[in-house]
């Protein structure tokens, strides 16, 4: 099995599945308020706890990890948050910024944008699975 099988069968299953399903759902959650927001000056990553949360519940309605699977959702919803950032260092490279500088506030950037966005799915995810937790116990038992 090659490694880019093992990645395809990864996301089949387990925890990719769901995040990449709360990362989606958080994506034009989060552009939405943003623009709805309509302040340029700030980018809110408010909405990836909602795809964490999404990713959480349906990981534990399956037995899989829940804060794994909003972590990785958040990585996943933070990519517009990322996107947004790059976007303005970019834009001031040519007049500010060298090459260096740009490229190294590149990397905090992303290191920051992306570690905001995985807390906000881990909280997002612990919360999901949680909520199914509380939800099962008053759902009928299976096969009633």
């Amino acid at each position: 099995m090659t490694a880019s099988d093992s990645l395809l069968a990864s996301v089949r299953t387990g925890t990719w599945r769901y995040a990449l399903v709360g990362g989606v759902v958080s994506i034009p959650l989060t552009i939405g308020l943003n623009w709805y927001a309509g302040t340029p000056s700030h980018f809110s990553l408010n909405m990836v706890v909602v795809g964490g949360l999404v990713a959480g519940y349906l990981a534990k309605r399956d037995a899989v990890e829940a804060k794994l699977a909003g972590v990785r959702a958040g990585l996943v919803g933070a990519a517009p948050g990322l996107v947004w950032f790059l976007r303005g260092i970019i834009s001031r490279m040519d007049t500010a910024l060298s090459a260096e500088v740009a490229v190294v506030a590149a990397v905090g950037v992303g290191v920051v944008v992306l570690g905001i966005g995985a807390i906000a799915g881990l909280v997002g995810g612990a919360v999901g699975g949680w909520l199914f937790e509380q939800v099962r116990h008053h759902l009928p038992p299976s096969g009633s």
